[in-house]
């Protein structure tokens, strides 16, 4: 029985290393299969996957991005992982369904050729590891800031609402007050008068 647990737990980690860890692979490229990297992410929707990997290549890589063939294409740039040569670098985020939600990034480098582990082993070594650092690190990193941001501006928005509750409800308090001392001197007003009355019919 122990044996048993232990392999099912040696399974469930080998298939967890396994999608934490890029692999090489040959991904199709307009109607062409070329050499890439690719990565099966879990526990993350596409749209934060495609939004972390978009930050992680253009807002802090500098990268200039097109869209082409369903991917994002940067023609000639430098991304400092992989050194200081220009590629051309392809990515593309592929959502998962609800029968397989695993969500997969899929990587492309090329100078005159893509990279693979035999026409350029190095480049390709480079590839797996910048890939694997932006599931394993950045991508964590991306979505918890992405969920402080999404809370910091529920709660600016719901301290907004509750501080004009409060005073709303404040100035109703004084105008309550107000209405309260009010009848308080109508009703005293009318007391003397009825007082006045009952004294002159006696």
């Amino acid at each position: 029985m122990k044996k048993i647990a232990f392999l099912i737990l040696l399974g469930v980690m080998t298939t967890f290393a396994w999608a934490q860890t890029a692999q090489s692979t040959m991904i199709e490229l307009d109607k062409t299969s070329v050499p890439g990297v690719i990565i099966t992410i879990t526990n993350y929707d596409a749209a934060t996957v495609q939004a972390a990997l978009t930050a992680r290549l253009e807002r802090i890589g500098g990268l200039k991005g097109t869209n082409f063939k369903g991917f994002r294409l940067y023609s000639g740039q430098v991304l400092t992982g992989f050194g200081s040569t220009k590629y051309d670098i392809y990515t593309r985020v592929v959502p998962g369904n609800k029968k397989n939600p695993e969500v997969i990034v899929n990587l492309m480098v090329s100078s005159e050729t893509f990279a693979s582990p035999t026409t350029d082993p190095e480049l390709n070594q480079k590839m797996i590891e910048v890939l694997t650092n932006f599931a394993t690190v950045f991508l964590p990193e991306f979505a918890v800031n992405q969920k402080v941001s999404a809370y910091t501006k529920d709660l600016e928005k719901l301290e907004k609402e509750y501080k004009k509750l409060t005073s709303d409800r404040d100035k109703l308090k004084t105008s309550l007050d107000k209405q309260e001392k009010a009848v308080s001197t109508k009703a005293e007003e009318i007391a003397k008068i009825k007082a006045a009355l009952g004294s002159l019919k006696r």
